[in-house]
């Protein structure tokens, strides 16, 4: 699959570059990243040399994921990561996953970021289901899911797996094209 870059007003989502390794380091720092995403811990520079440059290609190179860097369309500011993981064309249907660097949150940022990743998914991939997960209790992730339309539809018991190997109970919510406001 081809890497996508899309504007939005505001936001311009692109795929990751080698001038976003230091913000992506930067973001990862952030406590409430490290607790409700799957990051290292310590999040070191050289993890965010990986994403940028191999990880994020790869996915889109195979296309199981599309990570964007959501940015400000006029001073390219990182304000966030969205991508689709778990895409599964054949079933016509992807998961959402994203995170919001600090300084952006409470902006609607994310909403909008995720409304414009939905959009693209089921006009230009034929997405016909688009799910989203966080773990019980992350109301930052379930807030931006259901102000981009999600329906949530449920709790899937001890679905996540957590860095010390416990269990986690996940929201599970959905979006189909109809959704999209």
């Amino acid at each position: 699959m081809e890497p996508t870059e899309i504007t939005a007003g505001r936001l311009h989502l692109r795929p990751y570059a080698e001038s976003d390794i230091d913000a992506v380091y930067a973001c990862c720092q952030d406590p409430d990243i490290q607790r409700w995403i799957t990051v290292p811990v310590p999040y070191e520079r050289v993890h965010a040399k990986t994403y940028v440059r191999e990880q994020t290609a790869d996915g889109w190179r195979a296309g199981t994921g599309n990570s964007f860097a959501v940015v400000d369309s006029v001073s390219n500011e990182l304000l966030a990561s969205i991508g689709l993981v778990s895409v599964n064309l054949r079933n016509k249907q992807a998961e959402v996953g994203f995170w919001t660097a600090p300084g952006a949150r409470g902006k609607g940022v994310a909403t909008q970021a995720t409304q414009v990743v939905a959009r693209w998914a089921f006009e230009d991939l034929g997405i016909e289901r688009l799910e989203w997960m966080a773990e019980v209790g992350n109301v930052g992730s379930r807030r931006v899911a259901e102000k981009a339309g999600f329906t949530v539809e449920g709790v899937l018991r001890s679905r996540l797996v957590n860095r010390d190997g416990s269990r986690a109970d996940a929201w599970i919510g959905a979006l189909l094209p109809g959704d999209l406001r």
